[in-house]
């Protein structure tokens, strides 16, 4: 705990904290101290100089965002000497700042305004006179005029500290230092996530909102008119008008990130921003947050009345049709013949309300996620391993770690904020190991990259294991505990030798020892895995195998240590945590289930997809959703939901962190929250006064009604959120699971190494490693990747290799290439992708499939010979 200590600051005495800057002990007692590249994200720089005070005993003018404070300092910001230093340094960020001040997007919002007004200037402030360059696109998400840019550096500090995507830096142009990307190359081609956060960071206008959705309808009427002119006086306008600020959670992923929510006069969105006091991701977001929530509502296919198929395909009808059809034909299905399933995106309330309909009114009880197979096969193998599925800890707790094993896992593509947690703690000392193929932005922090080729991932867990075991044994707590079963591990990884797993990953034998000892030496050890790895055909146990190896370190129930499955919808957690099934698809392929009552907000059509092949002996589907479900889903009546953004309700993040989010927008046409849905047919199926009226209502029934939850109350979810379990009103959640107690360890066995086909082994006539490009993808991209990310792997060719691979070929971008297998031979363009590691050839899984002879190809390697056409 900080103590404190006396300082003064202009006279007045005032306590500040051990390890406090100046500019915070200031801060805390309300004086002012002007600032420009300080930003409270930020490691402090000094680099503006605006922050400078007078320190009693100190020489020259420290900057007070950088100076620690120390007992008795006394300190003072308004000299004349401060004033003329600041007033100096403010000149020399004006004397080539436009003075169109009345025009700029920032106008009234900018920082170097705010600084003109506490400042003062006393010099002449002429406008420059070179002409000003055309502001550059950041994608379709925001603009960057550099004319504008002061250089303080937070743009390229939080790209760097925080993101770690590095797409933004500065640039030596003309002897100056000018704000840029590496060689001047365009933001896809760099690494630029399109996160947003160097727009949320800038102080002035050279990074904003591209604002032209908001502002296109206006200048489309007068455009023929003056171009130029509409666009100052729409602008200027939207400025007159009032906004309004609301505060919501992001539906799209299960960060649970707290997001603001600018809103127009007639409600639509202008911008969102990402709330810097949010539990969970503290002032960050990604491009789907923070860019691109509005065109998801805006979408054409947008479901906004109740459709009913009589035979002649899907029409709009109103509710009560709708819901006398349904109930009908759920009343005449036998009990356990329906079942309920959602993809996890429903609020928590609502969700309960799932399972309340499912057993009191359809008597069924089959409730479950719909969700992609691996996934739930994956969640299955925590559940046995652990007793539940989710996160064992906070991301908050990561700097604790000794080691981070991010397996699989892109944080851009599926999680940029635990992402931006695992840079925090490795900059802050903790050792990292990235498995991953692909080259991508975490690896660049990452102490060790192991780049095996996909479909080795289990026996590259299990000789990690082998070497972690073999080098420093297992944690002393494990050890006591478990000697006899440690023999037994022991021996049952006899069969993962360095050279055998080597071999079959493509990993150097001395990578593996050196991340083996990382992992022994530098504990506790956390986990996190994400698409990679669940998408890998052994996925299930290689995730036992990853429980196995924390447990064995003794980091299971400590800070920073854990198993963290960074998979799954915005709620996927809150279904976990209120008993639902992982296994909807499952019980559709059992046939027995002749009602459905499907609850979605589909962002993505991938588990429709899946869904509707399984669809073929279901009598009656009863979808509710936000869009209108496909043609090949075959629903009997389709009712329009109301989106998370549109009703209130606490969501579960992947933390377990319990949150309550508002309603932000009004939902679209006869649109309604599922629970409202709900109670209405169980009305007409006779069940009356089936569920309270209202979200809160909601709210203090289900969570009394949940295991864990009893001591989580609406005003902790709303204004102090806690993570589940949570038995207690004085309880203070549990951020740790298992501090007291471990889950029963079931006697983990490396399972049998399965034999590689001789003839599928690299040696020296096929030295390469042909995968198929699929298998590669879930290792890179996710839901939550910019399209434009996407472009680092759009290439013009089908037979992708590292640049390092086909050089010493003769080979080319764009030459004629063959592939030849020891069952076929196949050719195409090739393509060079610096993303993939050494030795691995990718090649689309249909070229795979027609020379295998329809042989499964997904997950498998292939020795492999390449040769130039």
């Amino acid at each position: 705990m900080m103590s404190d200590i006396r300082i003064w600051i202009n006279d007045q005495e005032v306590k500040a904290k051990v390890g406090q800057t100046i500019m915070q002990a200031a801060d805390a007692v309300g004086t002012y101290i002007p600032r420009l590249c300080y930003h409270p994200a930020l490691e402090p720089s000094g680099s503006c100089r605006l922050c400078a005070v007078e320190i009693e005993g100190y020489r020259g003018l420290p900057a007070a965002c950088s100076t620690p404070v120390e007992e008795g300092m006394r300190i003072q910001t308004q000299t004349p000497k401060v004033i003329d230093f600041r007033r100096e340094m403010l000149r020399l960020i004006l004397q080539d700042h436009p003075r169109e001040c009345l025009g700029c997007p920032r106008n009234g919002s900018c920082e170097l305004q705010q600084l003109v007004a506490a400042v003062g200037i006393d010099f002449p402030y002429p406008a420059p006179s070179v002409n000003r360059p055309p502001a550059m696109p950041g994608g379709r998400y925001f603009e960057r005029d550099y004319s504008l840019c002061v250089r303080c550096g937070r743009c390229v500090r939080i790209c760097h500290e925080v993101r770690g995507a590095r797409a933004i830096v500065f640039r030596e142009v003309v002897g100056r230092q000018e704000v840029g990307t590496p060689f001047d190359r365009p933001l896809e081609a760099v690494g630029c996530e399109f996160c947003g956060a160097c727009v949320d960071v800038c102080p002035v206008g050279a990074l904003r909102d591209n604002l032209q959705d908001f502002h296109r309808e206006s200048r489309e009427h007068i455009q023929a008119v003056c171009e130029r002119l509409t666009a100052i006086v729409t602008h200027l306008y939207k400025k007159e008008l009032e906004s309004i600020w609301k505060t919501g959670i992001c539906p799209v992923c299960g960060a649970g990130c707290r997001l603001l929510y600018e809103l127009s006069p007639d409600g639509d969105i202008m911008r969102v921003k990402p709330d810097v006091d949010g539990p969970s991701n503290r002032g960050q977001a990604c491009v789907q947050g923070r860019f691109l929530l509005n065109r998801y509502r805006g979408r054409p296919d947008r479901l906004q009345k109740p459709l009913i198929d009589n035979g002649g395909g899907l029409k709009e009808t109103d509710w009560e049709t709708a819901l006398h059809r349904a109930a009908e034909a759920f009343k005449a299905h036998a009990p356990g013949a329906a079942a309920v399933l959602t993809d996890g995106r429903a609020t928590n309330e609502e969700l309960y309300a799932l399972k309340r309909f499912a057993e009191d009114v359809l008597k069924t009880p089959a409730v479950a996620v719909v969700s992609p197979e691996e996934d739930a096969a994956t969640s299955l193998a925590l559940q046995k391993e652990l007793g539940l599925v989710g996160c064992t800890n906070s991301y908050a707790d990561l700097p604790h770690a000794g080691t981070i094993l991010a397996f699989g896992f892109a944080p851009a593509a599926t999680h940029p904020i635990a992402g931006t947690r695992i840079r925090e703690a490795v900059l802050g000392g903790s050792k990292l190991i990235v498995a991953n193929p692909y080259d991508i932005a975490i690896a660049r922090y990452a102490h060790i990259h192991l780049r095996y080729a996909p479909g080795t991932e289990l026996p590259l867990i299990c000789g990690l294991i082998r070497v972690m075991v073999d080098n420093r044994g297992a944690g002393e707590q494990f050890a006591a505990k478990h000697a006899d079963e440690l023999k037994a591990v022991r021996k049952s990884l006899e069969p993962y030798d360095l050279e055998t797993v080597s071999h079959l990953t493509g990993i150097h034998e001395e990578l593996l020892v050196e991340a083996g000892c990382m992992l022994a030496a530098h504990h506790p050890v956390a986990a996190i895995f994400g698409r990679g790895l669940t998408r890998s055909p052994d996925a299930a146990e290689a995730v036992r195998a990853l429980c196995a190896l924390v447990r064995m370190t003794d980091s299971l129930g400590r800070p920073g240590g854990g198993v963290a499955p960074l998979y799954g919808t915005s709620n996927l957690q809150g279904a976990r945590n209120l008993g639902f099934r992982f296994d909807g698809l499952e019980l559709l392929k059992a046939g027995k289930i002749k009602a459905l009552y499907l609850a979605m907000e589909t962002y993505e059509p991938d588990l429709l997809d899946a869904l509707a092949p399984l669809l073929g002996g279901v009598d009656f589907v009863a979808v509710q959703d936000v869009v209108r479900p496909p043609e090949n889903l075959k629903a009997d009546v389709a009712l329009p939901q109301a989106s998370i953004m549109e009703k209130e309700g606490s969501l579960t993040n992947l933390e377990r962190r319990v949150q309550w989010t508002e309603a932000v927008l009004d939902p679209p046409g006869d649109a309604k929250p599922v629970f409202a849905a709900l109670s209405a047919l169980a009305e007409r199926m006779g069940t009356q006064s089936f569920l309270p009226e209202s979200a809160e209502a909601l709210f203090v029934e289900a969570t009394r009604s949940a295991a864990g939850s009893e001591g989580i109350s609406m005003s902790r979810a709303k204004f102090q959120p806690v993570q589940w379990p949570c038995p207690t009103e004085d309880h203070p959640g549990t951020p740790v699971l298992f501090e007291c107690e471990e889950p029963a360890w079931n006697g983990w066995r490396a399972p049998a190494l399965r034999p590689q086909d001789p003839e599928e082994s690299p040696d020296a006539d096929f030295p390469y490693r042909a995968v198929t490009k699929e298998s590669l993808r879930p290792a890179y991209s996710g839901p939550l990747l910019a399209p434009e990310a996407l472009a680092a792997l759009s290439f013009d060719g089908e037979i992708e290799m590292n640049p390092a691979d086909a050089y010493p070929l003769g080979c080319l971008p764009g030459d004629a290439v063959n592939v030849s297998l020891r069952l076929g031979e196949l050719s195409g363009r090739l393509a060079l992708n610096i993303h993939l590691p050494r030795g691995l050839v990718a090649v689309p899984a249909s070229m795979m499939q027609a020379v295998s002879g329809g042989t499964p190809v997904e997950g498998r390697v292939y020795a492999a010979k390449v040769e130039k056409k």
